[in-house]
């Protein structure tokens, strides 16, 4: 099993490798092979899934090989998945495969497209395997050229401005994180008299827990190292005021470049500040916990007031995105079960909820020609399909009770609710005020979808149509995912709670 996750990590690698060798022209060659090779990865996933033992907290499939070793510094090709990581490896591999079958309307430039796509895939699985903080940042960054091309090549009008502020932003942000991660082992080896030093986050985790030299590891230090994981992520996530890169590379990008942004590359950021941030410095998480679950606040109304304002469907649903990341802020900051599950509920739960979303918007353009909500109206009279499904995400969004975002949203304002007094003085105070941002999202959701489906339709959309066949595989596919998480929530709270129960035990939850 372990030397599976070594093959879904690279197999779209491979398969990007032989794209290389078929010749532009062969155009359904090459969407047929990206199809397949990320079809395969899904499949591996699916069984990785189906072997996953549920009551293990701890890393399972463990691989560690050597890699560099210049004796006072090891770096290991160490991968494993636990609770965390397995949900958003298949969230991965299913929101790519259906991303791909969003993107076979595109016609410029076709195998560069897969090729890229391929290679994103690649470095996002790597991520949420790497248990070495050297290949997590390998991996981390391998994600940023392919979505800077990406956006850059295939987005809109202001693509390149778009590109090169995605690139900017997280890159500073991978910046500050490797330094960070430099500290990190710099001070862990210093606690130890380098002897037996790594980049493994299991091994630093004891480390720091356990020091061998106070002096070294010293509450001060812990918390710079801590707020620069804080800051790395936030940008990622991402969290006010680092958002910004965010709506733009939205608004520009192709509908499935839209889907895996939203759906994978952001949940990144949650994922790498409760693995290095939690997993690393679990008491200094907790004593800036006020401080998070502040910056979940304001994410949350922030970007809902943003989306209020919005103009351009797109965008409204990118600053949904940042609202929604706020949730996840309010989850990991109650340093409770329920609110951590959340959290990571909330994680997964957006991924499908956002990629639909995003692709009912680029569909609704490709008929239209115009993401401007006052150019809309009426469209459910010709394309009744299209305009259910973009109802059915945006209740999704909203948190419709039998719908994922439902259960993730109750389970992080139960678990900032429940947050001890000692870690979040103001913890009701802010949940009320969070829970302000939920009536925000459905205000500006149902006057979107009011102003665009609904009403008296422009003669110039009356024969519009309908869904084609190859729309309903990622209509239907995320639909179903989001209803099934909302309908039996078990199947993935099964998954994740060891993993949850053992993370708030380490952070005196």
């Amino acid at each position: 099993m372990a030397n599976m996750l070594i093959w879904l990590v690279f197999l779209p690698l491979i398969g990007a490798i032989l794209l290389f060798t078929i010749p532009k022209e062969n155009v359904n060659v090459i969407r047929s092979l990206a199809t397949i090779v990320s079809g395969m990865a899904l499949i591996l996933t699916v069984i990785i899934w189906g072997g996953f033992d549920r009551g293990v907290s701890g890393i399972q499939n463990g691989t560690t090989l050597p890699w560099f070793d210049l004796g006072f510094l090891q770096i290991n090709f160490e991968i494993g998945i636990d609770g965390l990581s397995m949900p958003l490896l298949l969230l991965t591999t299913l929101v790519t495969t259906l991303s791909i079958f969003a993107s076979f309307s595109i016609e410029k430039r076709v195998k560069e497209f897969y090729i890229w796509t391929l290679i994103l895939l690649s470095g996002m699985l790597g991520v949420f395997v790497a248990l070495d903080m050297f290949l997590f940042f390998l991996f981390f960054e391998l994600t940023l050229v392919p979505m800077f091309f990406l956006i850059g090549i295939w987005g809109g009008k202001m693509r390149s401005y778009a590109s090169f502020k995605f690139l900017l932003y997280t890159g500073i942000g991978s910046g500050i994180m490797f330094m960070t991660f430099l500290a990190i082992f710099t001070k862990g080896a210093e606690a130890m008299n380098f002897q037996g030093t790594s980049f493994s986050m299991i091994r630093l985790a004891e480390i720091f827990a356990n020091p061998a030299n106070p002096e070294v590891l010293s509450e001060g230090v812990k918390a710079a190292l801590f707020l620069g994981l804080l800051v790395a992520f936030a940008i990622k996530l991402p969290v006010f005021p680092f958002h910004t890169w965010l709506p733009n590379a939205h608004v520009e990008a192709p509908t499935a470049v839209s889907m895996i942004l939203a759906g994978i590359l952001l949940k990144m950021g949650g994922y790498g500040l409760i693995r290095a941030g939690f997993g690393i410095l679990p008491d200094q998480a907790a004593k800036f916990a006020t401080l998070i679950a502040i910056l979940g606040l304001i994410n949350i109304i922030y970007g809902a007031l943003l989306a209020l304002v919005q103009t351009d469907l797109k965008a409204l649903v990118a600053y949904s995105s940042i609202s929604h990341m706020g949730i996840v802020l309010l989850g990991i900051a109650s340093f409770t079960h329920s609110g951590m599950q959340g959290a990571v509920f909330q994680l997964v739960s957006h991924g499908f909820i956002s990629a639909l979303l995003f692709f009912m918007v680029g569909a609704m353009y490709e008929r239209t020609k115009t993401r401007t909500i006052s150019e809309m109206g009426g469209l459910s009279k010709s394309v009744p399909i299209l305009a259910g499904f973009m109802l059915a995400a945006a209740m999704a969004s909203i948190g419709l009770p039998g719908l994922s975002g439902f259960v993730s949203e109750l389970l992080a304002f139960i678990g900032i609710f429940g947050a001890s007094a000692d870690l979040i003085p103001a913890a009701m105070t802010i949940g009320i005020i969070a829970g302000i941002g939920i009536i925000l999202t459905a205000a500006y959701l149902l006057w979107a979808m009011q102003r665009t489906t609904f009403g008296p339709i422009k003669e110039k959309f009356m024969n519009l149509p309908d869904a084609r066949p190859m729309e309903y595989v990622p209509m239907v596919g995320l639909l179903a995912l989001s209803l099934i998480l909302g309908v039996y929530p078990h199947i993935l709270s099964d998954v994740i709670n060891t993993t949850v129960i053992d993370i708030v035990s380490r952070i005196g939850g």
